[in-house]
């Protein structure tokens, strides 16, 4: 059976009720974010953003200190370039990737449970097609080591 979320109703707590619904392991957090942390997933945050209509997934890793400015946008690019789903740029030394769902007018319960598993998906399967070995990316929540060599412009905060 379709549901709609009818659009004064998509809250962080009607998301995270779907979520929960769904059985997708995940944390509403006070400042109204919702931190998705299945297991054998890519983490990832949900924002609610009333005001321009949008559902906002959004997550990160970072990039080896050693990579350089072109290889992180080169990833980047190929990113934009194969994974239809995802927005993908370099933030300070970080791999970031975004998805924003319409929900002018409603959102299908269903379509938002799916665009969950998918923005998990299309990171793990984009990140093994252009960086298999983990030559230029850290796996989620790897840090590098302190001595590694190269471009120390970028690190994150």
């Amino acid at each position: 059976m379709t549901e709609l979320i009818e659009e004064k109703d998509v809250t962080p707590v009607n998301l995270a009720l779907a979520l929960e619904r769904a059985v997708i392991a995940h944390d509403l957090d006070e400042d109204q974010s919702i931190y998705v942390k299945e297991d054998g997933w890519f983490t990832f945050w949900i924002w609610v953003r009333k005001g321009t209509g949008y559902v906002h997934l959004k997550t990160h890793t970072h990039f080896k200190k050693s990579t350089t400015q072109l290889q992180r946008l080169e990833i980047c690019n190929e990113f934009n370039k194969s994974k239809f789903m995802l927005t993908c740029y370099e933030s300070r030394g970080r791999l970031c990737f975004d998805h924003a769902l319409n929900f002018r007018d409603g959102l299908l319960h269903e379509n938002f449970v799916r665009s969950c598993r998918q923005f998990a998906k299309s990171i793990e399967t984009g990140l093994a097609d252009t960086d298999p070995d983990n030559v230029f990316v850290l796996q989620p929540g790897e840090t590098a080591p302190e001595d590694e060599t190269g471009d120390q412009n970028h690190e994150s905060k």
